[in-house]
């Protein structure tokens, strides 16, 4: 296996060695992959709770609006598929880091069961897009908030 190390100079030098995956390595990779595959169970059921939800949002809001007088008996016009496609999207953007976690869990456990290299590759892999799921997401996340303050400070200056 070579890996580039930084050299003083400022330049990438080549090492020739072997990694080697110590026992207290392995007990920690064990214990991580079963707390990612209880996180990722734990996230694919809650995935599925928000598909069941976003199906029944419209008769679970009726049949709350009917136990209050005075109330409409229905909730306003498009509210319903605003929510369902809001639930759906976010079921959705949720699957993937679920899946990425859920796979690192996996080929973890067989990487340390069977010794393959390949499947803790992959599972680094997983690993790796997990980290850069969230990371993106939080970029994009920070943007939308830098933009409402933007939009905030350049729309309370008119009021004024």
């Amino acid at each position: 296996m070579e890996i580039e190390n930084q050299i003083p100079g400022g330049g990438l030098e080549p090492l020739r060695s072997e990694l080697q995956v110590t026992a207290q390595m392995r007990n920690y990779l064990l214990l991580t992959a079963k707390w990612t595959h209880f996180l990722s169970i734990v996230g694919f059921i809650f995935i599925g709770l928000m598909v069941i939800g976003a199906f029944t949002f419209g008769a679970i809001m009726h049949s709350m609006m009917a136990n209050f007088p005075g109330a409409p008996t229905s909730i306003p016009g498009g509210s319903s598929v605003v929510m369902t496609i809001y639930l759906l999207f976010f079921a959705v953007l949720y699957f993937f880091p679920t899946l990425y976690l859920y796979q690192f869990s996996a080929k973890t456990k067989a990487a340390l069961l069977y010794g393959e290299e390949l499947n803790l590759a992959f599972a680094f892999s997983r690993l790796k897009s997990f980290f850069k799921f969230w990371g993106i997401f939080l970029i994009v996340i920070l943007i939308f908030y830098g933009l409402i303050f933007i939009g905030y400070t350049i729309g309370s200056s008119f009021i004024r």
